[in-house]
């Protein structure tokens, strides 16, 4: 992402069109969301599930919604355990609504799966905290992740993350499971 200067930044924030040029390549946001933070939790303990028809296991995992991110980045370990994922809010005004949770990846499973979708609700004024968790072996496919939220076919917000082997994300790892666990 560019660096921009005390006096470039004043003249982005009176032109919008500015911040949209700087932001990274990797993430679209658009209103009424506001990202606030991407990357990885190290360990989730689900709260629940709830029916997901449109996703591998048919359902997800239900996360408390303030859980902060462990890492801020986009570099995934296809590790089981890991969860990445996005935290997002509305902008006041923006009222309640349920949006759709859409995740593109690399093929998986024996189906060759490349797109899961959820509906979220999202209460205005509240974090919405969004994971994939690596539960299941074949689940664990390196390359480009999507993640991306739409509203009436109007994409609000995507993050791409690069899903990558264990051993090209080590300080990653070490974050994680300590120091012990690189050599």
């Amino acid at each position: 992402m560019p660096v921009l200067r005390p006096t470039a930044l004043a003249a982005c924030l009176l032109a919008w069109p500015c911040l949209a040029a700087a932001a990274p390549a990797d993430s679209y946001v658009h209103e009424p969301v506001v990202m606030i933070d991407h990357g990885i939790i190290c360990q989730v303990t689900p709260e629940g599930s709830r029916e997901a028809p449109d996703t591998m296991m048919g359902a997800i995992n239900l996360v408390g919604q303030n859980r902060e991110m462990d890492i801020t980045t986009r570099v995934v370990p296809a590790k089981p355990g890991i969860s990445f994922g996005v935290k997002f809010t509305l902008l006041p005004g923006a009222g309640d609504r349920d949006v759709t949770v859409i995740v593109t990846h690399p093929p998986m499973g024996p189906e060759g799966i490349t797109r899961e979708t959820w509906v979220a609700p999202l209460a205005e004024g509240r974090n919405s905290l969004n994971l994939f968790t690596f539960e299941y072996p074949y689940e664990l496919v390196t390359g480009e992740w999507i993640m991306a939220l739409e509203e009436g076919g109007e994409r609000l917000m995507e993050q791409r993350f690069e899903v990558v082997s264990e051993l090209a994300a080590p300080a990653v790892l070490s974050v994680c499971y300590g120091q012990d666990f690189v050599s």
